[in-house]
């Protein structure tokens, strides 16, 4: 059996490096692994993960171990393991020989040897450890070979011993990465589950991100499209720079409370073919973050929405719900859609001040004491059918 290569700070240097870039990038875990099997020619590495006590395909990565050989533990054998059996009695990063696990004659008796390492060809002279334990599953790393070389097994556990300090932090990152894109994917999902176009932007106006809705409605062009710059704009340039002071004036408030008694001001975007237009709403993200979205990496949260694409139900939801009389409905509806109160007013054929008196007796019903709040009830309400 070939020796392996000398433990020299060079070499453990590149397998560290090698460790803490595999937590980065998952897709590396099969370098750090094939680059082990050099050091030690021949040998089947196995880096494994379980979750709820089942083999887990997020982290299965080996060397010298056949595509036969896992389908055949992932279906059966996992569950017959001795070596699994081990895995809650060991300390992570406490590195083991296979004999400590179970004495040679009892494994040559049990059915995982026999009908699996035996057909398989696996060694059973191991050295491994645990990397990872937790609630949910566990993973580990372990090396095999198929004969008893004293000397080789010694310089396998004076390695990992070496490494184990260094797993352990690479899997806390790597957990505390799992679980910060998860919470990313999460976001999106609330972000794309909104009932109208929702673009953040930074502080130059760019898109930072935009929900499925903004997708659609951009790739449209018909009312809203973005520069070279990524900045979004109208095909009026009156109504761009309608958009451009609206954006100054949030941005400049980012960090100043919204009154209570606060209007919010919108943008109308023409269509291209004519039609209604689009309503444009803009809010600094400190005030958006009252949407229920975790922090938005950007300045400003615009809001676009399409009369001609918007889920039915919301406003009539609320107008049952909270008693709205048929004029306070109609107002509502406008403010939602993010039509200015002077033009909801006038659209309405009402004075302004009865637009503010009516929008106060709206806000008592519903408890919204803002416009804000106003929309983002209605953009929690699910797409419901009123008959």
């Amino acid at each position: 059996m070939p020796s392996p290569e000398p433990l020299t700070p060079l070499l453990v240097a590149e397998l560290v490096g090698g460790i803490y870039e595999a937590a980065l990038d998952p897709c590396l875990w099969q370098r750090l692994v094939d680059r082990v099997e050099e050091i030690y020619p021949e040998i089947t590495v196995a880096l494994f993960s379980h979750e709820s006590h089942l083999p887990a395909a997020a982290l299965t990565v080996t060397a010298n171990y056949s595509d036969a050989a896992m389908r055949d533990y992932a279906a059966h054998y996992f569950s017959n393991s001795p070596y699994v059996d081990f895995v809650p009695r060991n300390g992570v990063g406490q590195p083991v020989r296979s004999e400590a696990i179970i004495r040679e004659e009892e494994l040559f008796g049990t059915e995982h040897y026999n009908d699996f390492m035996r057909v398989h060809r696996i060694g059973h002279h191991a050295t491994g450890m645990v990397l990872e334990r937790g609630p949910g599953g566990w993973a580990s790393l372990s090396f095999a070979d198929r004969r008893n070389d004293t000397a080789r097994r010694e310089h396998q556990m004076q390695l990992l011993r070496l490494l184990a300090p260094h797993f352990g932090r690479a899997f806390r990152l790597r957990r505390t990465l799992m679980d910060a894109r998860m919470a990313g994917t999460a976001a999106q999902a609330v972000f794309d589950g909104w009932m109208h176009a929702a673009l953040v932007l930074d502080r130059e106006g760019r898109v930072m991100t935009m929900n499925r809705r903004a997708e659609a409605l951009v790739a449209r062009g018909e009312g809203i499209m973005l520069n070279r710059f990524g900045q979004p704009r109208s095909f009026d340039d009156r109504c761009s720079r309608a958009l451009d002071l609206a954006f100054a004036a949030c941005r400049a408030s980012a960090d100043a409370p919204m009154e209570a008694s606060g209007e919010l001001s919108g943008v109308m975007l023409p269509r291209r073919a004519g039609g209604v237009p689009l309503h444009a709403m803009l809010w600094p993200i400190a005030a958006a973050a009252e949407f229920g979205l975790p922090t938005l990496p950007g300045q400003v949260l615009l809001v676009i929405s399409d009369p001609d694409d918007t889920p039915p139900g919301a406003v009539a939801w609320i107008a049952r719900r909270f008693a709205l009389s048929p004029a306070e409905e109609k107002l509502a509806d406008a403010v939602i859609a993010g039509v200015p109160l002077n033009e909801a007013a006038e659209k309405l054929g009402i004075q302004l001040s009865t637009a503010r008196t009516r929008l106060k007796t709206i806000q008592g019903k519903t408890g919204c004491h803002r416009q804000l709040d106003l929309v983002r009830l209605a953009m929690s309400v699910p797409a419901v059918r009123l008959g």
